[in-house]
C-alpha cells in the first residue's frame, strides 16, 4: 500500500513567540524546500498572532488556522475576525467575506461558549466606534474614516458619541437632537455641557442616557 503524498505543509508557532519577520522567514524556506502550499498556524502568547499569519501570507502563506474571537488554549489563537479584516482592508485581497455578518457569528460563539470578550477588542468591540471628544462628532456620523480605522458601515454598525468629561458643545447638540429634543438656546447647551464634565469627571466614567436626560430636564425647566 503506497504511502499518500501530503498535500501542504504546515507552520506552526505554538508558543506564539515568533516575530513576523521570523514567519516570513521559515515560510519562504519551507515553500522552496518542498515547493507545497504552506498552512500558518500562531498563537497569540505575544499579542501577534494575527499579524504573524498576515506576515505568512506576504510571505506566500495559501492557508491561514484561527478561533473565533481568538479563542484556544493560554492566550488564544490567532482570532479569525481580525484576520478576515486585515486580509480584506489591510492587504486588499479578493476575499468574498460578509464582514456585515462577523459580529453575528461573534456574539453566537461568544454566547455558546460563555467566554466574554472585552469592549475595545479589535473588531468587535462594544467601544471601538465611540467618541467622547467634542471634536470631530460631526465626522463620527458624516466621515467616519477621518476618526475610525475602518468605517463602522462596513460592519453593519454606526459611530456613537459618548458623554463624559472629554465631551464638546458639539457632543451636547448631537445628543439632544438625537433625543428629539430641539431649539436649545447656546446658553443652556453650555451650562449643560458644564454639568456632563464635572459629573463626568467626579464619577470617573461616561454618563448614561438617562444620566444625560436628567441633567438636561433640570437645566431647561
Amino acid at each position: 500500500m503506497r504511502d499518500s503524498p501530503p498535500d501542504s505543509i504546515g507552520v506552526v508557532d505554538t508558543m506564539g513567540c515568533a516575530l513576523p519577520e521570523a514567519i516570513k522567514y521559515m515560510v519562504r524556506k519551507v515553500k522552496k524546500m518542498t515547493g507545497l502550499p504552506v498552512e500558518i498556524h500562531t498563537h497569540n502568547d505575544f499579542g501577534m498572532g494575527v499579524a504573524t499569519e498576515l506576515a505568512a501570507v506576504t510571505a506566500g502563506a495559501e492557508v491561514v488556522h484561527g478561533c473565533v474571537n481568538g479563542m484556544g488554549e493560554r492566550t488564544g489563537n490567532a482570532a479569525i475576525e481580525e484576520l478576515m479584516v486585515g486580509l480584506h482592508i489591510l492587504l486588499g485581497l479578493e476575499t468574498k467575506y460578509r464582514l456585515d455578518r462577523i459580529g453575528q457569528l461573534c456574539s453566537l460563539v461568544r454566547d455558546l461558549s460563555g467566554v466574554q470578550t472585552a469592549n475595545n477588542k479589535p473588531v468587535i468591540g462594544e467601544e471601538n466606534y465611540t467618541r467622547e471628544s467634542g471634536i470631530g462628532v460631526d465626522l463620527v456620523m458624516k466621515n467616519p474614516l477621518a476618526m475610525f480605522a475602518t468605517a463602522p458601515q462596513l460592519f453593519g454598525r454606526e459611530g456613537k458619541v459618548v458623554l463624559g468629561k472629554k465631551s464638546g458643545k458639539t457632543s451636547i447638540t448631537y445628543t439632544l437632537e438625537k433625543l428629539g429634543i430641539k431649539n436649545v438656546s447656546d446658553e443652556a447647551v453650555s451650562d449643560i455641557l458644564k454639568e456632563v464634565k464635572t459629573r463626568g469627571t467626579e464619577k470617573r466614567a461616561l454618563l448614561s442616557v438617562d444620566e444625560f436626560k436628567e441633567i438636561v430636564n433640570r437645566r431647561l425647566k
